[in-house]
């Protein structure tokens, strides 16, 4: 995404999906091992679904995006909530699969024709900074808002280069038909810093 201008808080480290074309080309064979066997990444993601959960407040039936090996999905299970994950890399898939979650090999800007069923929320967790530029975040949008019920509710954790950029990508929502805004944690420690978007469609 072009930003035009600084303001407020911007992030300078260089992470995967500013390199690469997309997560199939990022994360190979051995990268799913990697990021499968991480205990690190297994406790932060534990720690982000947790923190989505204190978001929601009632929603049982949830979509996750960009699941995974299922540290997030597994947590939504163990808590009582009907959830289904989607990613596209089959390998991680797999993983997800041998812990008995139920999850699809689904694109996030395809869910209206993946789905016929409705969700009562679409969670996610260090998935869409994936999406490049503003015609695939509104693209994704749009497919979001399809699945839901009505008022269902998004809490979509990303990582994010600047406070502007989180603003930007929190009006395409809103153009797309959500209503809430951003929470942003630890919002002047670069390194904890945890960026959500948290709305319900209108």
């Amino acid at each position: 995404m072009i930003i035009k201008k600084s303001k407020g808080w911007r992030t300078s480290n260089e992470a995967p999906e500013e390199v690469y074309d997309s997560p199939e080309k990022y994360y190979t064979k051995d990268e799913v091992e990697k990021y499968a066997r991480s205990g690190g990444i297994k406790k932060t993601q534990e720690k982000i679904a947790y923190r989505i959960i204190e978001f929601l407040t009632g929603e049982k039936k949830i979509l996750d995006l960009g699941c995974g090996p299922g540290f997030t999905t597994g947590i939504y299970k163990k808590e009582g909530y009907d959830v289904t994950g989607i990613d596209i890399i089959d390998d991680m898939l797999e993983k997800a699969k041998q812990k008995g979650l139920k999850v699809k090999n689904v694109d996030i800007k395809e869910l209206g024709k993946s789905f016929k069923e409705k969700f009562d929320a679409v969670v996610s967790a260090s998935a869409l900074q994936w999406l490049k530029g503003n015609d695939e975040i509104k693209a994704a949008a749009k497919e979001i808002y399809q699945v839901l019920k009505p008022e269902g509710k998004i809490v979509i954790q990303l990582y994010i280069k600047s406070e502007e950029e989180l603003e930007s990508i929190a009006k395409i929502f809103k153009k797309a038909g959500f209503a809430g805004g951003v929470i942003v944690d630890n919002p002047e420690n670069n390194m904890k810093r945890l960026c959500y978007i948290v709305m319900k469609k209108i």
